[in-house]
């Protein structure tokens, strides 16, 4: 396994993207700051130092369907939420599909991006970073001094397992260990197809 640290790059994601020739499966890039984190849609993602910033590249043995894919923000979330949950024990939650919660505030975001059958895994994790005042009432930081770079790891190869599991049909095992978590059950939720808006309560 490769592990590529640097102290300040544009996105970890964009740099395994650029070289994605040179990497194999579950190769990281990690960075102490990003100048360009993104989130999800293009979004911002505020990249301080203290985060556990970085990227794995995942190289399926075949190549996997649409829906197979979209499976693997979920897998990567268990991955990170299940690796945290062994460092400080807290109220963990899952929002579909890529943010993870403690104790109602986000802690960590995840984007994931296809390169023809390839896929990087950029997770973002507020490890000992502080919140800015302006956004404590919605992110939250475990202000821990745990090893960064053994967090990273942990993760990655806690993704490993459950990919494993994938892999080998268990996704009714995981999408029910996922649900326990689930941050939106039972909360009112607007949900956009096309032009058309639907209301409801998730129950899954």
């Amino acid at each position: 396994m490769k592990f590529l640290k640097f102290d300040e790059i544009d996105s970890t994601n964009n740099y395994m993207k650029e070289n994605i020739s040179s990497f194999e499966n579950y190769d990281i890039v990690s960075a102490k700051i990003q100048t360009s984190g993104r989130g999800r849609r293009g979004n911002t993602w505020l990249s301080p130092e203290g985060m556990a910033l970085f990227s794995f590249l995942l190289k399926p043995e075949k190549t996997l369907s649409i829906i197979e894919a979209t499976k693997l923000p979920l897998l990567a979330g268990i991955s990170t939420l299940s690796s945290l949950k062994k460092i400080k024990d807290g109220a963990y939650s899952f929002k579909w599909t890529n943010d993870i919660f403690l104790s109602g505030k986000k802690l960590c975001g995840i984007l994931i991006e296809r390169v023809k059958n390839d896929f990087v895994i950029g997770i973002g994790i507020n490890v000992a970073n502080k919140i800015p005042d302006d956004i404590k009432n919605i992110a939250i930081s475990m202000e821990s001094d745990y090893n960064i770079d053994k967090l990273i790891l942990k993760v990655v190869e806690e993704f490993s397992v459950y990919y494993k599991r994938f892999s080998e049909e268990k996704w009714s095992e995981i999408i029910e260990e996922i649900n326990s978590y689930n941050f939106l059950k039972d909360k009112k939720i607007r949900v956009h197809i096309g032009d058309k808006i639907f209301e409801g309560i998730a129950k899954i």
